[in-house]
């Protein structure tokens, strides 16, 4: 409902937030680590019986996952929302709404399965808008609340690389727009890219792209 917590099973590791639905399968083993104190949460189990209707209509919750589905999300607020401050006949209201986001779930597209937690989607958007920025590991962690070495764990396994050649890439990759577009002074491609001066911007270039920056600027 709020705040966020920290969920590890045996392949995952994941941080869920505000909005997001996790499914637990019976019986599978995980830990839940909570970060926070700030956070509201909502617990639906589907007991033995439940589960038998839900599977003869052939719906089954068998794996570990993520959901980010606002429609879906919606329902788990009403049912949170009806529980906290129960009206008329609201037994019946509950049962329909955990029927309806029950049906709901299975009717999902398969890609909503496995999503990018939004934590790290913010990191990836801070370093998108702000690529010139001097970032460390340390302050965009502390921004979150996570531990830096988790965060930038997490990061690789989302986006494949660690945040800091995320980082590198994004101001490489405006580099050689600029070394495209402009005929602005090296140095100040490096200052505005966020490299301390034009000779890290070339030991950075030469690193990533396999060729010397002045190299690059003459084939284009």
């Amino acid at each position: 409902m709020n705040g966020t917590f920290q969920e590890i099973s045996q392949k995952e590791d994941l941080l869920i937030g505000e909005g997001q639905l996790l499914i637990y399968p019976k019986n599978r083993e995980h830990k839940t680590v909570i970060r926070e104190n700030a956070r509201t949460c909502l617990f639906v189990e589907f007991d033995t019986l439940w589960l038998e209707k839900l599977q003869d209509a052939k719906i089954r919750f068998d794996d570990f996952s993520v959901v980010n589905n606002q429609h879906i999300s919606h329902l788990f607020f009403r049912i949170f929302n009806e529980f906290k401050k129960p009206g008329n006949a609201s037994n019946l209201l509950l049962e329909g709404l955990v029927l309806e986001s029950a049906v709901e779930l299975s009717r999902r597209d398969i890609g909503e399965k496995r999503l990018v937690p939004y934590q790290v989607k913010k990191i990836r958007s801070l370093l998108q808008d702000s690529y010139a920025e001097k970032w460390t590991l340390d302050n965009l962690a502390t921004q979150l609340g996570f531990h830096p070495v988790y965060l930038n764990k997490l990061f690789k396994q989302y986006f494949g690389k660690t945040i800091h050649l995320y980082l590198e890439d994004l101001r490489i990759e405006r580099v050689c727009d600029k070394l495209k577009n402009t005929n602005d002074p090296i140095t100040n491609i490096a200052f505005e890219c966020g490299f301390n001066d034009a000779s890290h911007l070339c030991k950075v270039f030469a690193k990533r792209k396999g060729l010397r920056l002045m190299e690059y600027k003459t084939m284009q």
